[in-house]
């Protein structure tokens, strides 16, 4: 039995007359095949009834597993006076003397809560309340069931009490193994191992999804080899998921960060709370870790650089950008949450927080609570990240312990940090950087230091790389562009300082709000960053001069 539908065949084995149900669009025809066959093995009849086939089908599954649909005869609707007329199907139900399961789809637009007010839609929307109510009430004990299907079961309050719902959780691990096995899609060569590593490397998708992908790869690609298989799995899988829940997924990157070594320890630390030694002391991850700081100090290269040390995904959230889905934004929250704790240990980081909530307003607190509530009550190994520069924009009970339990502060670079950025960024154009190496004396790097006092890691990252185009502009002629060994190219302090001369930091061209920042932050937040030892530590550098 397929453990994700066991609770939707525990509701119609218990007749409940009424039954909300959501499931996904892709997952339509498997959950009407599925219920065709439950049906037909506990001798029910099953029928679909939707907007628009306006009748009534028969839904079977034949020898070979294939879903057919059938006419229903017994229902005959009437010519349509007036809109209540398109779902006369319910009063059909409620007095029809046979016995079976009608599913009835697309109907929750009409049942939501908060309908429009408008005066037709209103009014059809009351009846069709009405009507699921006394369907419910007249069919207890009759062998009938009414249920309700739709990708979102948005349903008033009012009646939702009255309606048990079941919703198609996405499929764990054994799950998608068996369905592999009994698709036969994988070939017999595949062990017991092969099959556990396309199941991690698929997991966050429906198993319609993840068979269609394997049809795809197997249509341009050869399924004999389970490594290349996960990969190229992995690689639609990144691609659905960051279409379908409007995110960014990203597997662990490799990448570097420049300072912010007290937050980069505590990462370490996480780490070991994933292992299973941890579970057996009841030790689990943090439920949250605010960065604050100034914009382009670094909190998302931060947030990747805890991913790529915790070894697990990262899923980059645009939180203000909820507030562009209006009604919406609930169920799409609802809906990333759920994936979250499917995907169970991976980074969720929001970026921007503090801007969702500026505005204050009804649909920042419901978001603010939804999120609250699942922070409190989750189980998984999720840890969420949220980036924020102005804290007071912040409701009070996000930053209670709890529920974001590490706050640290990014700040603007200290000297020392700002030369690691800055051999970071430079090592990607001039190989003079690399492994470690510094073509440059402390003398020469003091001057780069003093020009970009108070430029965050963004900033420098941008002096970089137009220094890097500049001198590629004028050093590297098209003379040279077919050559067998690629020209040189060297990045040079004047370049650099040019460059900076050319930018006014947002820390100088802000100054007042920039400080207030971070004030602010330095009044909640622990330091990310340990006191400049650096041989360039402000002590050693005359910045006014």
């Amino acid at each position: 039995m397929e453990s994700s539908f066991s609770h939707l065949e525990k509701l119609i084995s218990d007749n409940h007359p009424l039954i909300a149900t959501e499931s996904p669009p892709q997952e339509r025809k498997r959950l009407l095949t599925h219920i065709a066959a439950y049906c037909q093995t506990s001798n029910r009849k099953a029928y679909i009834w939707n907007l628009s086939l306006d009748n009534i089908k028969q839904i079977t599954v034949n020898s070979s597993k294939k879903l057919t649909l059938t006419e229903f005869e017994e229902y005959k609707p009437k010519p349509k006076q007036n809109k209540e007329d398109y779902f006369q199907v319910l009063n059909f139900w409620k007095d029809y003397e046979g016995e079976g399961i009608l599913i009835i789809e697309n109907i929750y637009p009409w049942i939501k809560e908060d309908t429009p007010k408008e005066t037709d839609f209103f009014l059809v929307s009351e009846w069709i309340k009405s009507s699921l109510i006394n369907l419910k009430l007249d069919n207890q004990d009759s062998g009938k069931i009414a249920m309700l299907l739709g990708a979102t079961a948005e349903i008033t309050s009012e009646i939702a009490a009255e309606i048990p719902l079941w919703t198609q959780e996405l499929p764990d691990i054994q799950e998608i193994i068996d369905n592999l096995i009994d698709s036969k899609i994988l070939t017999e060569t595949y062990t017991e191992s092969d099959h556990l590593q396309i199941a991690n490397a698929s997991i966050g998708l429906y198993i319609s999804d993840i068979i269609k992908s394997l049809i795809d790869i197997n249509s341009e690609h050869n399924l004999d080899n389970s490594t290349d298989t996960a990969k190229l799995l992995l690689a639609i899988k990144i691609q659905l998921l960051n279409r379908l829940y409007d995110i960014e997924f990203l597997p662990p990157p490799a990448i570097e960060l420049g300072g912010l070594e007290l937050m980069q320890q505590s990462f370490k630390k996480f780490k070991r709370l994933l292992s299973p030694r941890a579970k057996q002391y009841n030790l689990c991850v943090p439920k949250g870790i605010m960065l604050v700081g100034p914009p382009g100090t670094g909190k998302s290269h931060s947030a990747k650089a805890c991913s790529q040390n915790m070894g697990i995904p990262l899923i980059m959230v645009d939180w203000g950008n909820f507030r562009s889905f209006g009604n919406q934004a609930s169920v799409k929250l609802k809906r990333l949450l759920r994936l979250a704790d499917r995907l169970n240990q991976v980074i969720l980081y929001f970026d921007d927080f503090d801007k969702g909530f500026a505005g204050d307003d009804d649909l920042a607190k419901r978001l603010a609570g939804q999120l609250l509530t699942w922070m409190q009550e989750r189980t998984s190994d999720v840890l969420v990240f949220a980036s924020v520069n102005r804290m007071e924009w912040l409701p009070p009970e996000l930053t209670r312990a709890g529920r974001f339990d590490y706050l640290f502060k990014v700040d603007l670079p200290n000297n020392g940090e700002r030369h690691t950025i800055f051999k970071i960024n430079a090592a990607r154009f001039d190989k003079r950087f690399r492994n470690g190496n510094d073509p440059w004396d402390d003398e020469q790097w003091r001057r780069i230091l003093k020009a970009t006092n108070r430029c965050v890691g963004a900033e420098i990252q941008t002096i970089v790389e137009r220094a890097a185009a500049t001198i590629f502009f004028s050093a590297i002629t098209s003379d040279t562009y077919l050559s067998e060994e690629l020209p040189v190219l060297e990045l040079t302090v004047e370049a650099l300082l040019e460059e900076r001369r050319q930018i006014n930091p947002l820390a100088i061209r802000e100054a007042d709000r920039v400080e207030s920042m971070r004030n602010k932050a330095d009044q909640q937040a622990l330091p990310s960053s340990p006191l400049d030892e650096s041989k360039f530590a402000v002590g050693n550098v005359d910045i006014f001069g």
